[in-house]
């Protein structure tokens, strides 16, 4: 299906304005009040710690090594996470019709909003590790990917190519990535390695070749810093976009070609000898869609 013209969008845009369904989708992540921490990966030189998440449902990307072999990019990862604002069920029944399901397939995404909270622990008896130094990215690729290969039109992976190195190579948490020298026209052949390490990626270069940068913070918490152990933050994405799907994920539709595949990235480290301990992350999401 192609994309819709402005005429398609305006009737869409006008059978949900008016005497439409309102939709606040609420998605929690990682909400517990025990603190419980959020699965990480240790960095290769075993000094920072660093974990993914995907708003939207994950989607499928390369793997290392030079065949086009590809997968979610959660599988085998336990510290890739998957925050899916963008479900979004119907009930036909507008009668009985929840505030968090929408009435019909074609509606209106209208926004996405998170509200971030990171909290680090004071009562840490190590000194070495009562502060620590993070860095937050959070970018989406400029080509469409999603947890559909049929609706994906890239399948890179960021986490072999969401940095620049020194020499100006595409370079990730776990690998790096080279173009290809098969006489092929696959541009991500990717290697596993120890290329990155955790100081590497509180300083690298984003590839904006690649990826769009919504957000690109550095902060500091722990008692070393004034005390300061809690970062809060918000994200908040305005669409307004037509979207026509009979399926709950409003991104598995082919009537738009935007890309809703968006990724958090965090990393940390003591800047000392002492393993970073990755803290408490908590989000809250709200996805605001109109419908009927």
């Amino acid at each position: 299906m192609a994309p819709f013209n402005k005429r398609e969008i305006g009737y869409i845009k006008a059978i949900a304005d008016v005497g439409g369904h309102t939709t606040y989708k609420p998605t929690p992540f990682n909400v517990s009040d025990s603190l419980a921490k959020l699965t990480s990966k240790t960095s290769h030189d075993g000094k920072g710690k660093y974990t993914l998440i995907t708003y939207g449902n994950a989607p499928f990307v390369y793997e290392a090594g030079n065949t086009n072999l590809k997968s979610l990019i959660t599988e085998f990862r336990p510290w890739v996470h998957t925050h899916p604002v963008y479900n979004v069920p119907i009930n036909i029944n507008e009668l009985n019709v929840a505030t968090n399901e929408r009435v019909t397939p074609e509606c209106y995404l209208e926004s996405v909003h998170t509200r971030l909270r990171m909290i680090q622990e004071l009562d840490v008896t190590d000194d070495g590790a009562s502060h620590q130094e993070y860095r937050m990215l959070v970018f989406r690729h400029k080509e469409k990917q999603n947890s559909d290969e049929r609706f994906a039109e890239n399948f890179s992976n960021p986490l072999y190519d969401m940095f620049l190195d020194f020499g100006n190579s595409k370079v990730g948490p776990i690998g790096y990535r080279n173009r290809s020298d098969t006489g092929s026209d696959n541009d991500y052949v990717q290697w596993s390695g120890n290329s990155n390490d955790v100081q590497s990626m509180m300083t690298n270069m984003t590839n904006k070749e690649d990826y769009v940068f919504m957000k690109d913070v550095r902060f500091y918490l722990g008692k070393e810093y004034g005390g300061k152990h809690i970062y809060e933050d918000t994200l908040h994405w305005d669409h307004a976009d037509p979207i026509a799907t009979e399926k709950e994920d409003l991104s598995l539709n082919d009537s738009n070609q935007k890309n809703y595949a968006w990724y958090v990235f965090i990393v940390c480290t003591t800047n000392g000898s002492t393993v970073a301990d990755f803290p408490y992350l908590r989000l809250d999401s709200t996805t605001h869609v109109t419908s009927g």
